[in-house]
């Protein structure tokens, strides 16, 4: 097992659980160290780091690791079936250790226990070489799933010696081995991801870019793009190449012939598709152009997330009946040809940037392993504190995270959709006011501020996590909950910190 790991990527496999004296480490790949001989390894840096991790160390990240899944304890709370159904991945660092991990969050149904036993399980990799965690976390979490899928039945009557255990993680470990010696990407010091806009010529992919990276200038007399253009921005800590597929159709066939469609399509982080809501006479046209995209990426054996944009809902226009019609249509389509897919719909106008970067955000969070633990812990903040609704703001107005209850609903006055419900739908009445006072408040001096919005309130705090400056935004129905926010905002902070810092990069 210690042979496997050194010549790996991989500088510890730990297994935790909550027993009755708190976050433990129960399986550690390699032993611990002796932290005398670490001691001594010191003075030579090389030497040290080949030793290992101690069992201080151990015992450190199994805390950090159950206190993060365990929050402020109300989880405890949850009835045995919803306990049951956390399965959550996180990726964090470790900075004292030079250290990352991809976590694994769940619960075991174990008999010596009067609760579900909370678990954590992580793959520790060097923090240098981390980018190996991001370009393989689709296949890491597969057999991380069905490994415990397995493994747990062996210890739900008790936690077996780690000697009984340690074929069942050497066989982990040979998987995980593999997958590193057949990278999808190779392994840099930092992630860079890959987006695809596509959609019919006209549909407004160029325009998204144009607005997302502010150069509004540009968007005065666009012609239409000739073949694949490829740009990149920087967001959250990662490089993100744009490869706009300009949607004439004579394009179509070099996007999607199996030979070429490797080097448009190929390793894909998300696919964001375009559709002109107000082109009717093309609805027909652009789901046929889908269907091949779609059959395309399931010729390379992808499954590229794709969100859809319907453009051009300009203000003027989007109450009308024709558009609403529109839309209603176009849902129905996207339905049948997402087959038991929830297609993820967003109604955007380059008149309005707010619906924009708002598509753009949750495009971006898909890409972030961390995203679901953070709504997580935003959820319980949310009921600790009586919020309606939380966003989690980057300095350039992307939604992080978010968390709405019904009462969000009944705030802004909103009656709850057939379908297709998230909560930019909910809000998209306010949104426009939110966005409006986030940007005011961003250049102002003070740390928090209060805003009345109809029969709301607002309250936005300023956040600083390292060098990265944040922004937290709450939707409550009485000020006096802003103090129960900032009296709790700290142990928030404090459990999701390095899962903000880990967002991406």
């Amino acid at each position: 097992m210690d042979k496997l790991i050194e010549s790996s990527v991989i500088k510890g496999l730990l297994f935790s659980a909550f027993e009755k004296f708190g976050p433990q480490p129960i399986y550690m790949f390699p032993a611990p160290v002796d932290e005398d001989q670490l001691k001594k390894a010191n003075s030579d840096e090389g030497e040290a780091s080949k030793l290992g991790i101690t069992s201080r160390d151990y015992t450190q990240i199994a805390i950090k690791n159950i206190t993060l899944l365990l929050g402020d304890g109300n989880i405890f709370n949850q009835e045995h079936e919803v306990l049951m159904k956390y399965q959550h991945f996180g990726i964090m660092p470790f900075p004292d250790y030079h250290l990352t991990s991809l976590s694994y969050f769940h619960f075991i149904d174990a008999k010596f226990s009067e609760i579900p036993l909370a678990s954590a399980f992580c793959i520790l990799i060097d923090e240098k070489k981390r980018s190996f965690l991001y370009n393989n976390i689709n296949r890491l979490k597969n057999i991380i799933m069905d490994f415990f899928s397995e493994f747990d039945k062996k210890i739900t009557d008790e936690l077996l010696p780690q000697e009984q255990v340690v074929g069942d993680f050497k066989k982990l470990l040979q998987k995980i081995i593999n997958i590193e010696q057949t990278p999808s990407t190779p392994i840099t010091t930092q992630r860079k991801m890959k987006i695809i806009l596509s959609g019919l010529d006209n549909s407004g992919k160029t325009s998204f870019i144009l607005s997302v990276d502010r150069k509004f200038s540009k968007l005065i007399g666009l012609k239409p793009t000739l073949g694949a253009v490829v740009s990149s921005i920087e967001a959250l800590g990662t490089t993100i190449f744009l490869w706009d597929l300009g949607g004439q159709k004579k394009y179509h066939d070099r996007y999607l012939n199996l030979n070429k469609a490797q080097i448009y399509l190929f390793e894909a982080d998300l696919l964001f598709y375009f559709i002109d809501i107000r082109d009717v006479e093309r609805f027909n046209e652009s789901i046929e152009y889908l269907k091949n995209i779609r059959k395309a990426l399931q010729d390379l054996e992808q499954k590229t997330p794709i969100i859809y944009i319907f453009s051009k809902g300009d203000p003027d226009i989007i109450d009308s009946v024709k558009i609403q019609s529109n839309i209603k249509n176009l849902k129905k389509k996207l339905i049948n040809v997402s087959s038991d897919i929830s297609p993820e719909i967003y109604v955007t106008s380059m008149f309005e940037i707010f619906s924009i970067l708002r598509a753009f955000s949750s495009g971006i969070a898909k890409l972030s392993p961390n995203r679901n633990l953070i709504e997580q812990n935003l959820s319980e903040f949310s009921s600790l504190t009586g919020s309606s609704l939380i966003l989690l703001l980057s300095s350039d107005g992307l939604v992080l995270a978010e968390h709405f209850t019904p009462e969000a609903m009944k705030i802004t006055k909103m009656q709850k959709s057939e379908e297709l419900l998230n909560v930019f739908e909910v809000v998209a009445p306010q949104f426009t006011t939110l966005f409006k006072i986030f940007y005011k408040f961003k250049t102002s001096t003070k740390e928090e501020a209060i805003f009345r919005v109809s029969d709301s309130v607002i309250f936005l705090k300023r956040l600083e996590i390292v060098n990265y400056e944040l922004y937290i935004l709450f939707l409550i129905d009485n000020e006096n909950k802003k103090d129960i926010i900032n009296q709790n905002l700290q142990d928030f902070l404090n459990r999701t910190q390095d899962l903000l810092l880990r967002y991406i990069s």
